[in-house]
C-alpha cells in the first residue's frame, strides 16, 4: 500500500469536505429585495466544487486502500471530475467579479460536449464488463482502444475549453477593474485586488492539477496533492476575508442597470427632458472633439443646441466644478465612491460616470487621483518644510508610496523632484 499517497489523499479529502461544509452551512444573507446576493452564490459554488474535488480524492483513496493502481483514474475519471469542478468555479468567478448569473444557454453549450463523451465512454464499457464498475475491470477497460479514443476526445474538449476559460477569466478581470475604477478610489479600490487574487489562485490550482495529471508519478502526485490542499486552504481563507470588501464594492456591479438620467425630485425645477437634452448635447460636442467650455460660443450659431445655456447653475459641468471647489475638499477622503460623490452633487451615479468618461476623459478613480495630485502640487509648494509622508496623509493617500506612484503617473516625476524643480525655477 502506498502510505504517502494514502495520507495525502485522505488529507485532501478532509480539507475539501470541511471547506465545502463550512461554506454550505454558513447562514445566507439576502439583499433588500429578499434575494441571495452574489457573494453568497459564489460561496455556494465554491462549496460545490470543493465537494467534487473531495469526492475525486475519496475515489483515489478507496483504490489505494484496495491496492488497485489509483493513477489510472488520471486517464478519464480525474479529468472528468476536474472539468465539472472548473465549470462550477467559472460560475463562481462570474458571480464574484460581476455579481450576475452566467447565461444558461452558454452553460449548456459548454457542458454538452463533455457529457456526450462521458456517455459514450460508459456505453462502451457496459457491453464487455456489464454494470459491475469494479476498479480492476475499469482499469482493464482503460487499456482498450475504444477507451483510449474517448479519453483523447475528452482531452481535446478539455484543452479547447480550458483555453477558452483562461481567455474568459482574463476578460472578466479586465472588466472587473473597469467597474471598480468607475466606482471607487483609494483604499476600497486597493482592497478589491484581493478578489482578483482569489480568482488567480483558483486558476493556478487547476493549472498545477492538470500538470500533475500529465506527468505525475506516485511520489510527485503526493507532493502536488499537499500543495493543492494548501492552496485550497489559503484561497478559502482569503475569500472569507474578502466578505466585507465585496459588500462594500458590490454596488459597482449595478451601475449598468441605472437609467441615464438625473435623479428628479419634487423640488427640481428642471424637467427630465431638459436634463437628458443637456447630456445628449455634451456627448454630441465631445464626439466632435469640442470641450464643454467652448459650447457657449458655438451655440450662438447652432439653434439646435440652445435648450440649456452654459450659465445654467444646474448644468453638469457647473455642478461638478462647484463640488471640486468646495472648501472641505471632499475628494481628499481616503476611500470615496462615485455613489457618495453623485449623492453630494445631486446627480445620478450613471450620469456622473458617463460625464467623467466622456467629457473629462477619465474614469472615476483617475479623476479623483487627478484632483488629489493637483492639491498635492499646491501643498508641496505652499509649505516646503512639510514631510512628504504628512502630505500623503493629508491628501487621502494610503501611504507615501501610493502618492508617489500616482503622482509620477500623472506628472511624470515623483513629488520630491517636482518640489525641487519648482523651487529652483522660482529662484531663477
Amino acid at each position: 500500500m502506498d502510505l504517502y499517497s494514502l495520507i495525502a489523499y485522505v488529507f485532501n479529502c478532509a480539507v475539501c469536505a470541511t471547506i465545502g461544509t463550512l461554506f454550505l452551512l454558513t447562514p445566507l444573507r439576502k439583499d433588500k429585495e429578499g434575494k441571495i446576493d452574489s457573494y453568497i452564490k459564489t460561496r455556494l459554488c465554491l462549496a460545490a466544487s470543493a465537494f467534487i474535488e473531495g469526492l475525486a480524492s475519496l475515489l483515489y483513496t478507496v483504490r489505494i486502500v484496495n491496492e488497485v493502481p489509483h493513477l489510472a483514474l488520471d486517464h478519464f475519471t480525474g479529468p472528468l471530475f476536474m472539468y465539472f469542478s472548473i465549470c462550477i468555479d467559472m460560475t463562481a468567478i462570474i458571480y464574484l467579479l460581476h455579481g450576475k448569473q452566467p447565461k444558461l444557454r452558454t452553460a449548456i453549450l459548454f457542458i454538452s460536449p463533455v457529457l456526450l463523451v462521458w456517455l459514450i465512454h460508459i456505453l462502451l464499457f457496459i457491453p464487455d464488463y456489464g454494470f459491475t464498475f469494479s476498479a480492476r475491470a475499469y482499469n482493464e477497460f482503460l487499456t482498450t482502444t475504444p477507451a483510449a479514443i474517448t479519453c483523447y476526445a475528452l482531452y481535446a474538449v478539455f484543452v479547447v475549453e480550458f483555453i477558452y476559460i483562461l481567455k474568459s477569466v482574463n476578460q472578466q478581470i479586465i472588466r472587473f477593474k473597469e467597474h471598480i475604477d468607475n466606482y471607487c478610489s483609494g483604499k476600497s479600490r486597493s482592497q478589491s485586488r484581493c478578489l482578483i487574487a482569489v480568482v488567480i489562485s483558483m486558476v493556478t490550482y487547476y493549472i498545477i492539477d492538470i500538470v500533475d495529471m500529465c506527468i505525475s508519478t506516485p511520489m510527485m502526485d503526493s507532493i502536488v496533492l499537499w500543495l493543492l490542499s494548501l492552496i485550497i486552504i489559503v484561497n478559502s481563507m482569503t475569500f472569507i476575508m474578502c466578505r466585507e470588501i465585496y459588500w462594500n464594492i458590490s454596488p459597482a456591479f449595478a451601475t449598468d442597470k441605472i437609467p441615464l438620467q438625473r435623479a428628479i425630485t419634487a423640488e427640481d425645477p428642471y424637467p427630465q427632458t431638459e436634463i437628458q437634452a443637456q447630456v445628449a448635447k455634451v456627448r454630441r460636442y465631445y464626439e466632435r472633439g469640442i470641450p464643454y467650455y467652448a459650447i457657449s460660443q458655438i451655440e450662438k450659431n447652432d439653434e439646435t443646441d440652445t435648450q440649456q445655456p452654459k450659465s445654467d447653475p444646474n448644468s453638469i459641468d457647473n455642478i461638478v466644478t462647484e463640488w471640486t471647489q468646495r472648501a472641505d475638499k471632499p475628494y481628499l477622503k481616503e476611500s470615496i465612491t462615485i455613489m457618495q460623490v453623485a449623492e453630494q452633487m445631486g446627480l445620478n451615479t450613471r450620469l456622473l460616470s458617463n460625464y467623467l468618461n466622456s467629457v473629462k476623459g477619465r474614469n472615476f478613480n483617475a479623476w479623483i487621483n487627478y484632483l488629489k495630485v493637483e492639491e498635492t502640487k499646491r501643498m508641496l509648494l505652499a509649505d516646503r518644510s512639510m514631510q512628504l509622508s504628512e502630505i500623503a496623509y493629508k491628501m487621502g493617500f494610503s501611504d507615501l508610496a501610493s502618492m508617489s506612484k500616482i503622482f509620477k503617473s500623472i506628472e511624470g516625476m515623483p513629488p520630491s523632484v517636482y518640489r525641487q524643480t519648482r523651487v529652483c525655477q522660482n529662484r531663477s
